[in-house]
């Protein structure tokens, strides 16, 4: 199998190292190299998505390996010792072999062990403890803050303090009115040093000679703004990677408001269309995305939620990739991660999250390594003098803490 020159150098890196982070940013190509590293020392276990299963089968096909997919909360209790095992994170904690079969362990998308007291995270630590080689990947492996690197950084053994001693050093902690406050970040020059010998980082202009940064455009309808969004703190909204469901009400104020956008943003999105550019539009509810779909049914357009059965999922892809749609429809959690959509240039979110990881792990989803010379496109839409307006300003410029790091 032919890798990019790029591509060699990840894996000749994955080989020479025992533990680390493969951090290259989306789309730059991470699974295939990974892969070619990881044969060189079987057996595997392969740690992802559900959504991505068929994307690392496919990958160890073109090895020559034929990899076990476990699908079903009862088949992934006692794992086959095959060469290749692929699982995805949800079933990771009925698992109850004995780890230390595997030789290496692939944890993709490495950065949903993030919660260091989720079941998935302890079963991902306790799999990395036994496991000799362990290969964690992740185009944003800091979601919001310092303190989500713990598990991933203690499961590799970089980082060998506890939870409390790395919240402190790095996090920020401090005893607040309600309790620890660990949201914070402190001493990243020390904790990127720390890193530096186990994560290799590229982006995509520093892979890509000719790649353009995304023109990022906020495009702000003049509806009207819920009265009830001027109860919440700006500031408090944006430290919580859950808002939506931390706040009480707050989901519902977010659900009328992506519904009230509806309208224009079919119309913003139809004229798009009508120059025959293909387009990717992502919600964050499932009702926007069917009622957006309603209003845009002439252009046939591919919706995928987190609702839609596998088999449909991958025909709503290969529709917009063959060109039969030009327009595909997704909910940010189920379509930002591990699909492919690059027939496209033009992204629109016409509900964006407030998370910097989701925003780039969505807005890659129209990159591709193949592809050269393209000005990628991303617009979100909001509504003025909103909350979601306000956020997304200030939500942006936290990826300088995150390039500070990595």
């Amino acid at each position: 199998m032919k890798l990019l020159p790029h591509q060699e150098i990840s894996r000749d890196w994955l080989i020479s190292k025992r533990r680390c982070i493969l951090a290259d940013a989306p789309r730059v190509g991470k699974t295939m190299p990974t892969a070619a590293a990881a044969v060189q020392n079987l057996p595997a276990l392969i740690v992802c998505p559900a959504i991505v299963k068929t994307v690392w089968e496919t990958a160890f096909a073109r090895h020559g390996i034929e990899a076990t997919v476990i699908n079903g909360r009862a088949n992934a209790v006692q794992l086959p010792e095959d060469r290749v095992v692929i699982i995805n994170y949800d079933l990771l904690q009925y698992v109850q072999s004995n780890w230390g079969y595997f030789e290496t362990i692939v944890l993709d998308e490495s950065h949903r062990i993030k919660g260091h007291n989720a079941k998935r995270t302890l079963a991902a630590m306790k799999a990395m403890k036994n496991i000799r080689r362990v290969y964690a990947l992740s185009g944003t492996p800091i979601p919001n803050r310092p303190i989500e690197l713990w598990p991933l950084l203690h499961g590799l053994k970089i980082y060998r303090g506890g939870y409390y001693d790395f919240a402190s050093r790095y996090a920020g902690m401090w005893k607040a009115p309600w309790g620890l406050d660990v949201s914070g970040a402190s001493n990243l020059p020390e904790l990127k040093a720390l890193l530096r010998p186990y994560v290799m980082r590229r982006k995509k202009e520093d892979v890509f000679h000719d790649y353009k940064q995304p023109q990022i455009s906020l495009i702000t309808f003049d509806l009207p703004v819920d009265k009830r969004e001027q109860d919440f703190d700006e500031d408090a909204l944006i430290d919580n990677p859950n808002a939506l469901i931390a706040f009480d009400g707050l989901a519902t104020i977010m659900r009328e408001a992506g519904m009230r956008k509806i309208k224009q943003a079919a119309e913003f999105i139809q004229d798009k269309l009508h120059d025959n550019e293909p387009v990717i539009a992502f919600v964050h509810h499932k009702d926007v995305a069917e009622c957006l779909a309603l209003e845009l049914k002439d252009h046939k357009p591919q919706v995928i939620t987190g609702d839609t059965p596998d088999k449909k999922r991958k025909t709503a892809i290969e529709n917009f990739q063959s060109g039969k749609s030009n327009l595909i429809i997704g909910n940010i959690a189920a379509m930002s991660e591990g699909v492919d959509l690059s027939r496209a240039d033009m992204v629109v979110f016409v509900e964006a999250t407030w998370q910097t990881s989701a925003l780039e792990q969505a807005s890659s989803r129209m990159e591709n390594v193949m592809k050269t010379g393209f000005t990628p496109l991303v617009y979100l839409l909001t509504i003025r003098a909103s909350l979601d307006h306000k956020i997304l300003k200030k939500v942006l410029k936290k990826l300088n803490v995150i390039d500070q790091i990595i």
